[in-house]
């Protein structure tokens, strides 16, 4: 499973060298239901996604199959059932919001947004201008370099919370079911993964790993 250097708290992060977070954890509970070894490789986003293509990572969480489209991908993965529901939020500097109804509301402002990932309708932001994690994207609105942040509700809420940041909430960006997304020569596996997520949620541990990653 491949994990950045860079913190992507509350979702991945290595501290002292050992791979936390929510999506890391959700991951380790399923493999140790699974009764299936899990191993970390320490990669960039970009390099991640070029490393799952050619077999060297496995496994990654918690992605949708919607930003991975195209034959190339199609022919490299399968996903689990979902395991929570992502979403993405607008954010705008204290006072300064305005309405944004899609993407097209966007073709004259400045968009911050984490380096490496793809958005729904991005070809319709005026400027994109990339951070390489949330504390990052955070300060561009903050210091007037973008007009407008998307940002992951979780991710978002933890960094703001924990540097006592003012920004003003948005409107909801998109959402959508995330899950294990298992390389195709993995593909045996995916009913005991399945199974392992579907006794995760009736045990309500995915709700508890999330809520001690927040913390």
């Amino acid at each position: 499973m491949p994990v950045q250097s860079e913190d992507f708290s509350p979702f991945k992060h290595q501290k002292n060298g050992t791979p936390g977070g929510i999506e890391i954890d959700l991951a380790r509970a399923v493999a140790a239901k699974v009764g299936a070894p899990l191993g970390f490789k320490t990669l960039g986003v970009s390099e991640g996604r070029r490393g799952f293509l050619a077999g060297e990572v496995t496994i990654d969480c918690c992605l949708a199959k919607i930003w991975f489209p195209g034959p190339e991908n199609d022919a490299a993965q399968v996903f689990s059932d979902p395991l929570y529901r992502l979403m993405e939020i607008w954010f705008f500097p204290p006072n300064m919001s305005f309405p944004i109804q899609s993407t097209k509301d966007l073709r004259d402002k400045r968009v911050a947004a984490i380096r490496g990932f793809t958005y729904p309708g991005q070809d319709d932001f005026g400027t994109r201008i990339d951070g390489d994690d949330v504390e990052s994207v955070v300060k561009l609105i903050l210091d007037g370099k973008a007009d407008v942040a998307v940002l992951e509700r979780h991710a978002a809420k933890y960094v703001i919370d924990r540097e006592n940041l003012k920004v003003e909430f948005g409107p909801p960006y998109y959402d959508v079911m995330v899950g294990l997304r298992l390389h195709r020569s993995l593909a045996a596996w995916l009913p005991k993964v399945n199974k392992a997520i579907a006794e995760l949620k009736a045990e309500g541990g995915i709700e508890t790993i999330i809520r001690a990653n927040m913390q």
